[in-house]
């Protein structure tokens, strides 16, 4: 997970700038390459409508390549978007199970969309993802 590859500093920088339009092309670039910081930005850039049209879709299926390859923030971000229906169907235990692997990654923000899912679950649903995840009861 290369946070300092020049091509994502740049992106960075344009949105500073103000060139949206080049930053999503920038990162565009690097996610389609496999880079994971890169395709979670490029979900942020989906999301918020960022130099391209706002497309949670989109968002998520780029916020997945990177969650899958263990980035916590993308993990974080896809558990949002299944907690909230957004560009997937609304799927509780899901989200919990994203949210509870960014946590596990070290991502402190996933830990309150965690506490807020697990409120929402039975508890035959959370014995169940405990099972589920090999953990006691």
């Amino acid at each position: 997970m290369d946070q300092d590859h020049p091509a994502l500093q740049q992106a960075v920088e344009a949105i500073g700038r103000g060139e949206f339009d080049r930053s999503f092309r920038l990162v565009a670039e690097l996610a389609r390459q496999g880079t994971a910081i890169a395709q979670h930005f490029l979900g942020w850039h989906y999301h918020k409508g960022i130099g391209t049209d706002q497309d949670d879709r989109q968002a998520c299926v780029w916020w997945l390549k990177a969650a899958q390859q263990g980035l916590p923030e993308a993990q974080q971000g896809i558990g949002w978007a299944y907690a909230n229906g957004r560009g997937v169907e609304q799927d509780l235990e899901e989200a919990y199970r994203w949210y509870n692997r960014a946590v596990a990654g070290g991502d402190e923000e996933a830990r309150e969309g965690l506490f807020d899912v697990a409120g929402q679950l039975s508890p035959e649903q959370l014995r169940g993802l405990e099972l589920e995840q090999g953990q006691p009861d």
